[in-house]
């Protein structure tokens, strides 16, 4: 578990490899943050607030005050979409326009920033670009706004004190961010970001074998003596495959999979449930079925009309090209902002949670362009893939609730070099 802090004596750090110019603004966004399959969570004081309010509690109805009751914000289906109860038709919050922004959950207030204590005990202001405002950059200047936002938020994670090697050595926190500076270094290099994760697997994977073995805790001569060894060795180029691999077809179903309606819809935190459940479960198991085929129609969040699977493959790859540019900034943006290192976890696993955003974020957008009839990706199509993967992989999803299947496939893909290089050579 990341733990959580704050402080009043706090020094803020604007979000890395952002523009210099960064601007936020809730406006101009048909409430996306307030229509996602996906928990908004609130503490157990804001749950029993909001059940002592009658308002409320007629609001959400019964249904929906058990829910609360489980510190979870109730969702009803509308339009094919899950939407909070608490959203008006005007799209906007009937909570905040009747208490004030004060009363509102505290992540509801925060949004779109989130905020890490780096290795320098800064508070780096993470920003996640599932929020239009943050992705295209308009609004108010957000250096404004990081004092404010952080108060709301009421509490900051920490980066891990220790990551383990897949042999089962320490490092400590200067050590690992010794190997992440060299992910970062070759990031910023004019390879694609597939063939370059191909080869931070590797290399990663090198380095921790060279480390002595049996050792509980890695000294800083063997870190030295273990990164001149990696980088000494030969790194293999990634080969393009024609068809997705089987692991990468599993991604797909699950993460893409369950962005599909009604799939997207079928949560606990729902209320109201639809007369005809047991056929939205059907359905939901034909989303997976679908794509496992990489055949079928299907209707994905972000992408206005549903298309054909079988589209997907009319669409260039685009990692190689200036597209892929896009991919391997936001990749740098991921590991500058130290959220990824904010659980403890295996060394390699960071490296596994780029390349499957990088897979996601290359299959969404060509999923998107084969559903408006291009053959080619726009930058608003990565950039909408971008989204995507923040909200399935690196920012909003919670490692501890992902099902026994996804756990599963981390672990193979993270152990099996020739299926993590298929998982990459699918999009590269």
């Amino acid at each position: 578990m990341a733990t959580k802090h704050s402080s009043p004596a706090t020094k803020l750090s604007s979000p890395p490899n952002h523009p210099p110019n960064q601007k936020f603004e809730c406006r101009d966004c048909p409430a996306r943050c307030c229509r996602l399959p996906w928990n908004i969570r609130f503490s157990n004081d804001e749950a029993r607030r909001y059940l002592e309010e009658p308002w409320v509690r007629e609001r959400a109805g019964e249904e929906g005050a058990l829910v609360i009751a489980r510190g979870v914000l109730p969702m009803r289906e509308k339009d094919r979409r899950l939407q909070c109860v608490f959203l008006d038709d005007d799209m906007l919050c009937s909570m905040q326009k009747r208490f004030g922004h004060e009363y509102i959950p505290k992540s509801c207030q925060a949004f779109p920033f989130g905020f890490v204590r780096d290795e320098k005990d800064v508070v780096v202001a993470q920003l996640s670009q599932l929020c239009p405002s943050i992705r295209d950059n308009y609004g108010k200047p957000v250096d404004r706004q990081l004092k404010a936002k952080l108060q709301q938020r009421g509490d900051t994670e920490r980066m891990s004190k220790a990551l383990a090697t897949l042999g089962g050595v320490i490092l400590a926190q200067p050590q690992y961010l010794r190997a992440v500076r060299h992910w970062e270094d070759q990031l910023a290099t004019d390879a694609s970001p597939a063939e370059t994760l191909a080869r931070l697997y590797d290399w990663t994977a090198a380095f921790e074998r060279a480390l002595p073995a049996g050792a509980e805790r890695a000294t800083d001569a063997s870190i030295d003596a273990a990164l001149g060894q990696a980088s000494a060795g030969e790194l293999a180029p990634l080969a393009p495959r024609k068809k997705a691999s089987f692991y990468a077809r599993v991604l797909f179903a699950y993460l893409l999979g369950n962005l599909c309606y009604p799939s997207r819809v079928r949560e606990a935190h729902r209320v109201e449930e639809a007369s005809w459940t047991q056929l939205q479960a059907l359905r939901s198991l034909g989303n997976k079925v679908a794509w496992m085929l990489e055949r079928g129609t299907v209707d994905m969040l972000f992408i206005p009309e549903p298309f054909k699977l079988q589209r997907v493959r009319t669409v260039d790859r685009f990692l190689a090209g200036d597209e892929g540019t896009l991919v391997k900034d936001y990749l740098r943006l991921v590991l500058q902002r130290r959220h990824i290192f904010s659980a403890p976890r295996h060394l390699l696993a960071a490296v596994l949670d780029l390349a499957l955003a990088t897979v996601v974020i290359s299959r969404f957008a060509r999923c998107r362009a084969a559903a408006n009839g291009r053959v080619k990706v726009s930058l608003e199509d990565v950039r909408e893939g971008i989204s995507v993967a923040e909200l399935v992989l690196l920012s909003h999803a919670a490692l501890s609730e992902q099902g026994k299947l996804m756990k599963n496939l981390r672990w193979l893909l993270l152990t099996k070099r020739e299926s993590f290089r298929a998982l990459l050579a699918t999009e590269a």
